[in-house]
């Protein structure tokens, strides 16, 4: 990919899934990640889901190509010079710690914009670093508790159900590297660095748009399953077929009369019971049976090739497997297998993001703990190999 921010470079302090998934954005975007971790243990997410065999786990390769990694005790005297020498001839400063952790050390914004006035700052929190929640914990899926996320997923009548991936992390992410990118722009024009803060609770509320919606219109809350809040479409449901299900909506009248063709079913196109979607959302219930008993003949595949080519909008439902191995993701460089140097062949995301129409470039594997220490402390700062070693025998790096 075209490497649009190989002039830029970042010291990540991030950890576990929200701050990584911003850096590996600008990694792949060509910029100069170092990722700091502490001495030894590193970041907790390299102890979960760890490959058999090897010290690797698996969320930590797949969130931190392209970075080269250090070591940094941040708590020692020295730990904290070090890291001021390093933030003084980077452009960017990414953290996702609880509010006021480096400040608390002495490296938050205040003092690191006195040492480079052009630095960005940006900083990733559960909740924000104002307002009454700011100062409790968080992880995701406490997020999708409060935020409402929970209370409209499952089905009506059932229990509150978390969404299975952890959405808001990589949401958060995804406007943690927008804010980031806004604030290059920013300094490219006024030549000051940005102190830059987004929060998962912030970033949860876009994705609420339907559910808000529903309840400002038509005063409608809840959970419905795996059709639209407050049943505005039909058919608008998860169908089962001969090898899983699918998923389909026809959201028009036009796609409906299509739809009733491809089924076989023209009887239905002139039947007023179900010429409009309003009228099909009376019968829900009805029209759901017709759908499900055309779609139980048929292999996803099938279901999905015949809707397709009728241009109604139609997905499989694939389990885990099946996506690690899809041609499409294959084809278009967002799942690739590349060699670690200890766990092997691996699978890693590349970015969604395409300059020019190229596809992303994974240059390099996860970093090992501290496999860059010598090349940034040696050559970016200028300690000599006895200086290294003697802050190792320290537990400064």
């Amino acid at each position: 990919m075209t490497r649009a921010l190989d002039d830029v470079r970042v010291l990540d302090l991030t950890h576990i899934y929200n701050g990584p998934y911003a850096t590996l954005m600008l990694a792949l975007l060509g910029a100069e990640v170092i990722k700091v971790e502490p001495p030894h243990r590193g970041e907790n997410v390299r102890r979960i889901f760890k490959i058999r065999g090897s010290e690797e786990s698996y969320p930590f390769i797949m969130l931190n190509s392209n970075k080269k990694g250090i070591t940094l005790d941040l708590k020692t005297p020295r730990g904290q010079e070090l890291f001021k020498e390093l933030a003084k001839q980077s452009d960017i400063v990414v953290e996702n710690f609880a509010v006021g952790v480096l400040d608390r050390l002495g490296l938050g914004y205040e003092v690191l914009k006195q040492l480079h006035p052009g630095l960005i700052y940006a900083s990733s929190t559960g909740f924000g670093r104002s307002g009454p929640y700011s100062e409790y914990p968080a992880y995701d899926p406490i997020i999708q508790a409060m935020i409402g996320i929970m209370s409209s997923t499952g089905f009506p009548g059932n229990p509150p159900v978390k969404a299975g991936p952890p959405i808001l992390d990589i949401m958060g992410g995804i406007h943690l590297c927008a804010g980031i990118l806004a604030a290059l722009h920013l300094r490219e024009r006024t030549g000051e660095g940005t102190f830059v803060e987004t929060s998962l609770y912030d970033a949860a509320i876009g994705p609420l748009i339907s559910q808000f919606s529903s309840h400002l219109v038509n005063g409608t809350t809840g959970r419905w399953g795996n059709t639209a809040p407050g049943r505005v479409f039909s058919p608008y449901n998860c169908y089962a077929a001969k090898d899983g299900y699918v998923l389909l909506l026809v959201a028009d009248e036009v796609k409906w009369q299509t739809f009733c063709r491809v089924m076989g079913r023209e009887d239905l196109l002139d039947n007023p019971l179900f010429a409009t979607n309003a009228a099909r959302v009376k019968r829900f219930d009805e029209v759901d049976e017709i759908v499900a008993a055309w779609v139980a003949q048929r292999a996803r595949q099938e279901v999905m090739e015949q809707l397709a080519s009728a241009d109604i909008t139609c997905g499989a439902v694939q389990e885990i497997p099946e996506v690690l191995h899809d041609p499409h993701l294959r084809a278009r460089g967002t799942l690739q297998d590349i060699t670690h140097p200890t766990a092997g062949k691996v699978t890693v995301i590349g970015s969604p993001v395409r300059l020019n129409g190229e596809p992303p470039t994974i240059d390099s594997p996860s970093p090992l703990l501290g496999q860059h220490n010598e090349l940034i402390y040696g050559e970016l700062l200028g300690l000599s190999p006895l200086e290294l070693e003697s802050l190792k025998e320290q537990g400064v790096i």
